[in-house]
């Protein structure tokens, strides 16, 4: 039954390898072409007897591994572009019932190195060139569906293929849903990730598409438009597919050496492709034991780097807002993520091989010791009547160049060099780490970090909601150990601990009949 359509696609072969001038040629070959592809995009049996026969496809191959592009007029060119997108389209066709043959002959490799050849010597995004292009793409999102198996050389060749539509995706819905439906495809195999990640020139395809997505969905903050991503009420066809690309973006190893590399050369890449991965952590809860664990993989690894940088940020005994306000929003982002994700089993096993425990508590002792408490106290129309802050000793700062470091008191807004936040998702994923994990509570004490959680059970306007969080990590490491409920009496017999942070936890002072100094539980 294919005998006639293998004629008729083996006649393309000569033709686009010729090149030759005039019209006629390639009009003939587009009048023997039009009734099989429409009765393959009609006919459910037609169309699957021909994606079952290997020769339609090894004669498909033979014609794009043979094309030569065209230098001709844009006339003929025009026409010759047309019949090259006859073939696309018919393999698109095909491709819906057989992508086993075409991966089996490597048809995605010999199909992007087509287009290249064909459109290279004059490159002008013309409604036809765009035609061939979503027809090309097409085809190759139907056979990557299943799998994505794509070898070093097919990647090399993919590289301009993709990078193509860059700068013409916002001019062309018609582009955009084809490409990205093929690029949520490669995003699935780890070798593509790993290449996309690392690009070896100056052309960012993920960072190009992300402007390109934001510009197209009128949506200039990337702020945002991925808190609008996250509102699964809202999100249409396109949102979902690149939010589905992110996802298995921020899931992989390789995302780890490109926010490096965007650290060091681009700071705002950097910022923005780590403030979108936060904001897609976030948003949903059912990541699996592999995701976690490539979630965690970068995520980690920049928050205890950041942790060592702000460590000697501080040493240097200066506020250098414009170099504080990056390791600030670094830190942030990577605690963010960590504490949404620490109340799962897997990322608490993570953290602790790490010895993230040390990091986190090393890295509060920090922020304690070089932070001031601020309070904000407001008058009856809300406005911000007068500020208290207190340094580490608890002692008032009044010194205004001290305060202005730290807060603008123009706006009363609390300066990055003072890292607002920061210790609040600190105390959170030690609180986490500690339920109902008795060897945590053990390595909290021994680290000393009862006591900085102890300090911060006061309510401070750096760090919404720490006092309430601290109280919660206090509950849970005073819980069924009685070392650490001794350690927090014998700390009340030689220092002031706020009665009522032991209160809140459900506990009392009382002296034993061997004089010795307990707490004892209120319930």
């Amino acid at each position: 039954m294919a005998l006639e359509e293998v004629t008729v696609i083996c006649e393309f072969e000569k033709v686009l390898n010729e090149c030759p001038e005039g019209f006629e040629p390639y009009q003939l070959l587009l009048t023997q072409l039009d009734p099989i592809v429409r009765r393959s995009s009609q006919d459910e049996e037609y169309r699957q007897c021909l994606a079952n026969a290997e020769d339609i496809w090894q004669s498909l191959r033979r014609v794009l591994q043979n094309l030569k592009g065209t230098d001709n007029t844009q006339d003929v060119r025009s026409i010759y572009l047309r019949c090259l997108r006859g073939l696309f389209i018919l393999m698109r066709n095909l491709s819906v019932n057989n992508q086993m043959i075409p991966q089996q002959l490597r048809l995605h490799k010999v199909a992007v190195e087509a287009f290249v050849k064909a459109i290279m010597n004059s490159i002008c995004h013309d409604e036809m060139e765009i035609s061939l292009y979503v027809a090309a793409t097409s085809f190759l999102y139907n056979i990557t569906k299943t799998a994505v198996g794509l070898d070093k050389e097919t990647f090399e060749s993919l590289d301009p293929f993709l990078k193509y539509p860059l700068n013409h995706l916002s001019q062309s819905e018609q582009i955009f849903y084809p490409y990205m439906m093929f690029f949520l495809n490669l995003t699935y195999n780890d070798e593509f990730l790993y290449r996309l990640l690392r690009p070896k020139d100056q052309t960012d395809i993920l960072y190009e598409l992300l402007m390109r997505v934001t510009s197209v969905q009128d949506h200039n903050d990337d702020q945002n438009y991925w808190a609008h991503l996250s509102n699964k009420d809202e999100i249409d066809s396109l949102d979902a597919i690149l939010m589905k690309i992110f996802i298995n973006i921020v899931t992989s190893e390789s995302l780890g050496p490109y926010l490096q590399n965007a650290r060091t050369s681009d700071h705002r890449k950097f910022s923005r492709i780590s403030r979108i991965s936060q904001l897609i952590v976030a948003s949903r809860e059912n990541w699996d034991k592999f995701q976690l664990t490539g979630i965690m993989s970068w995520c980690f690894t920049l928050m205890r780097q950041t942790a060592q940088e702000t460590e000697q940020y501080f040493q240097q005994k200066i506020d250098e807002e414009d170099k504080a306000e990056p390791l600030h929003e670094t830190l942030n982002i990577c605690l963010d993520v960590i504490s949404h994700l620490s109340a799962n089993d897997h990322v608490q096993q993570y953290i602790l091989s790490y010895q993230g425990l040390e990091t986190l508590i090393s890295l509060l002792r920090i922020l304690q010791q070089n932070l001031i408490r601020i309070n904000f106290y407001k008058g009856i129309d809300g406005s911000i009547k007068s500020i208290k802050a207190t340094d580490s000793k608890s002692d008032k700062i009044d010194d205004k160049q001290i305060l202005s470091r730290r807060i603008d008191l123009t706006t009363n807004q609390i300066r990055a060099s003072n890292f607002p936040g920061s210790k609040s998702f600190i105390i959170e994923i030690l609180a986490s780490l500690a339920h109902e994990n008795a060897m945590v509570k053990d390595k909290v004490r021994e680290l000393h970090g009862l006591e900085l959680v102890l300090s911060n059970c006061v309510i401070d306007d750096n760090d919404p909601f720490i006092k309430e969080r601290s109280i919660i990590c206090i509950k849970f490491l005073l819980k069924e150990n009685a070392a650490n409920q001794d350690f927090v009496a014998q700390l009340e017999a030689q220092k002031p601990v706020p009665d009522e942070t032991l209160a809140d936890v459900g506990y009392e002072v009382k002296i034993g009949t061997d004089g010795k100094i307990r707490l004892q539980s209120k319930n």
